[in-house]
């Protein structure tokens, strides 16, 4: 780090100020010759402030130097690690930024798989539900056509029993009324000579 005063740097200061002294005091001198006596205490009265306060420069510098100094590095590096740990911050931010817009863009991945995935489930579930619907409705209609033909079978049945015992009826009513007991004893006789020839 460099220093903000050099080495040395207040002996120089001290030096030069009193080469500009000793260059203006004969300056001076001169100048309050030429004006009279008057102008010499004046003149000397200016040399002996000058000399005062560059006394006091001298002796400020000599004593204040060291704190003034620390206390400048002491605000340089405090402005630098104000500047470093802004630019810490700096970059800090910028990667949470980039961490939140990175999960940003991820969200909207697992938002848009979320939804293809809830888009597939439903048209699975669809498929699924249509392939039971037509299962019911082919299983309704075999046990429908089963039953209509049970049903149908044994309305035949029961027609044709109907049918037989009408036709008996019909029969035994036909041979009541127009055969006599003469075709009776016939039929009988018919009958059993049938059943000798074939014995």
């Amino acid at each position: 780090m460099r220093r903000p005063f050099g080495k040395g740097w207040a002996r120089k200061g001290f030096g030069g100020a009193c080469g500009i002294l000793f260059v203006t005091v004969p300056c001076l001198c001169f100048a309050s010759t030429a004006g009279g006596e008057g102008g010499g205490k004046a003149v000397f009265d200016l040399v002996m402030r000058t000399v005062n306060f560059l006394i006091l420069v001298g002796v400020l510098v000599h004593f204040a130097r060291k704190p003034v100094a620390k206390a400048i590095r002491g605000s340089i590096e405090s402005v630098r690690k104000a500047l470093k740990d802004a630019e810490e911050s700096r970059v800090r931010a910028e990667a949470r930024m980039k961490e939140a817009e990175e999960r940003l863009a991820r969200m909207d991945q697992e938002v848009a798989q979320l939804l293809e995935g809830a888009r597939k489930e439903g048209e699975v579930e669809r498929e699924r539900i249509l392939a039971q619907a037509e299962e019911a409705v082919e299983k309704i209609s075999r046990e429908m056509a089963f039953a209509t033909e049970q049903e149908l079978k044994k309305s035949k049945e029961m027609l044709k029993a109907y049918a037989a015992d009408a036709a008996v009826a019909l029969a035994e009513q036909i041979l009541r009324e127009k055969v006599t007991p003469q075709d009776h004893r016939r039929f009988i006789s018919d009958y059993l000579e049938k059943l000798e020839t074939k014995h």
